[in-house]
């Protein structure tokens, strides 16, 4: 198993990386516009849980605002299916909702950026067989912040390609985790 959670880290990567060279033509403008509100759907995985439940795949969506050309804000909604990708007798979703403050670097035709968010985490356990003995951890909402960066290229008039990962810390019961993700990102207005 630690070799297709390996495998869907590594492809998840490489289509990332895959995405840079194909923006359209180079140019010289910075990702960031400000006044501009933005909104990037995206599939990415999940991995690095403190007790190695394993990866699994997730879903998602952010909206963002680029307040200047350096500083925005994002608020972001994403779903994991099983964190617990591992164990067939634990089937573990997670659901988080964060506002992140995003820091974007002055760089040329690709823009890396950093990012630092607080927001809820919706843990939900599911367990096949319950074993009355040990202990189970039930549903749970609980307070989330995460940290990460990634980086943006322009692909298209209007459209870029987005790679991002970010560490979550929960304050409790729910399994804290990284989240590699790859996106397309729509200028909704400029």
């Amino acid at each position: 198993m630690r070799l297709i959670r390996k495998g869907l880290v590594g492809g998840a990567l490489v289509g990332a990386l895959a995405l840079i060279p194909s923006a359209a033509e180079a140019q010289a403008q910075s990702v960031a516009e400000p006044r501009t509100v933005t909104v990037t759907p995206f599939v990415g995985v999940s991995f690095g849980t403190p007790t190695d439940l394993g990866s699994s795949l997730g879903v998602g969506f952010a909206v963002g605002y680029d307040w200047t050309r350096n500083l925005g804000f994002e608020f972001d909604l994403g779903h994991v299916f099983d964190v617990a990708g591992d164990d067939d007798n634990l089937d573990w979703s997670l659901t988080n909702f964060s506002g992140n403050v995003v820091y974007h670097f002055d760089v040329p035709r690709v823009t890396p950026y950093a990012t630092l968010g607080i927001g809820w985490e919706r843990s939900n356990p599911d367990y096949d067989v319950p074993d009355p003995v040990a202990l189970r951890v039930g549903s749970s909402t609980e307070i989330t912040w995460n940290i990460g960066g990634g980086v943006k290229v322009p692909f298209g008039e209007r459209l870029l390609a987005r790679a991002d990962i970010r560490r979550f810390q929960v304050n409790d019961f729910a399994p804290d985790h990284w989240r590699l993700y790859g996106g397309l990102t729509f200028w909704i207005k400029r």
